[in-house]
């Protein structure tokens, strides 16, 4: 287990053996927690240090969660801290959106479940030390720079010095190579983190439908069969999940013939709750049925970070009807497949920089530029095909072409 013990998070309750009963379910994870009993003491505490979670309960006197949250995304220093809403009184549709655009990355429901309590805040952790270290090996990297800027200057006066020189620079492509991995590392746990968002939510409800069931005397063998069966379905997916991340890096898979239509199907249900609660529709219209030779976890890594790029920059426009386009043909014997969006197209100045490595519009903090560059890599090294993007009138088209 990773060691959690220096990583603050924030919890959030007007009552006090709320706040007891969150600490001691969060106990065995050794989390620095910080408590506070209402938003105002909340927003104070974010001022003053960086936390990798906020656990913000919605039902509070004088300023509720939602105005909480709001605020906190007004401010420049908490813009990106991640937000889990943690209630017993939502169930209007209406009311969970509302929490989503107030800044909500989850929701938590009462009575809480401690797995799934652990689980959610061990995603975040796990983004917020990776976070911390790029950060640090960032700093180093401008100290090493600096080092050079003086060595250079120094080049004329002898060989001693131009060892000195080399052996720093041998120096720096090693850090430059560790904050890749890195990189890398951050970027898959970010996926791992989508696409286990829905799983964990529908785990969540099959635990709390149990109780109800005895409440109301409904727990009968076959319940219980078709619940336990549910929930095994789930995590064996959530496990699927992590293997085919690691397997994304393998280098002695073999090539197969796959069904692009059946990849993008797969790809789209792990995303469809997420896309759903973000009023993002995605239309799929396959035309025929193309196939392509390669890898087909990888291809669907791929056509996942394109979907993402698109619902941030939906979001971030502030699209109303915000609609993801799918289209899948072949051409000879080749297959093609397209990804629209309506959010409004890519800037002329950045589109040239898109698939470069390390290029992000996102904020460091939010986004490592591995994404599209991996997928460019993917797609033309891994399997002789060719990933472009260009602007529409509505928006931007990605188009995959193996």
């Amino acid at each position: 287990m990773s060691d959690y013990r220096k990583i603050p998070v924030l919890i959030v309750d007007d009552r006090p053996e709320n706040l007891t009963s969150m600490e001691t379910l969060l106990n065995d994870m050794e989390l620095d927690l910080v408590t506070a009993q209402s938003g105002n003491e909340a927003l104070r505490l974010t001022l003053y240090a960086d936390f990798a979670l906020v656990l913000l309960d919605v039902q509070m006197p004088e300023m509720d969660g939602f105005e909480t949250a709001e605020l906190m995304r007004k401010n420049p220093k908490t813009r990106e801290l991640p937000i889990i809403f943690v209630t017993a009184g939502i169930k209007e549709e209406y009311q969970i959106f509302r929490g989503y655009e107030a800044g909500a990355v989850d929701y938590l429901m009462k009575p809480i479940e401690p797995a799934i309590l652990r689980s959610k805040v061990r995603v975040f952790c796990e983004l917020f030390g990776q976070r911390r270290e790029l950060r640090r090996i960032q700093a180093e990297l401008e100290m090493k720079n600096a080092n050079l800027q003086e060595s250079f200057q120094l080049l004329e006066k002898g060989t001693a010095q131009r060892i000195q020189m080399m052996e720093e620079l041998r120096q720096k492509d090693q850090m430059l190579v560790m904050q890749d991995r890195l990189s890398v590392m951050g970027e898959m746990i970010n996926n791992i983190a989508h696409q286990w968002n829905q799983p964990l939510n529908q785990l969540g409800l099959v635990v709390q439908q149990l109780p109800i069931h005895e409440e109301f005397g409904t727990l009968t063998r076959e319940v219980l069969t078709e619940n336990t069966q549910q929930a095994m379905k789930l995590i064996k997916f959530m496990s699927q999940t992590i293997n085919d991340f690691r397997d994304l890096f393998k280098v002695d898979k073999k090539k197969i013939t796959f069904s692009v239509n059946e990849v993008i199907t797969r790809t789209l249900s792990l995303i469809e709750k997420t896309f759903e609660d973000q009023r993002i529709s995605i239309a799929f219209q396959p035309n025929g049925d193309p196939v392509a030779i390669g890898f087909p976890n990888e291809y669907s890594q791929v056509l996942l970070n394109i979907l993402l790029n698109a619902q941030d920059a939906l979001i971030e426009h502030k699209i109303e009807d915000r609609l993801i386009s799918i289209h899948s043909f072949a051409e000879g014997e080749r297959s093609v497949v397209t990804i629209a969006d309506n959010a409004g197209g890519i800037p002329e100045e950045i589109k040239g920089k898109l698939f470069d490595a390390y290029f992000t519009t996102k904020g460091s903090d939010k986004g490592t530029g591995i994404g599209l560059f991996m997928s460019k890599a993917i797609i033309e090294k891994s399997m002789k095909g060719s990933l472009t993007v260009q602007n529409t009138r509505g928006g931007a088209v990605f188009r995959i072409y193996i």
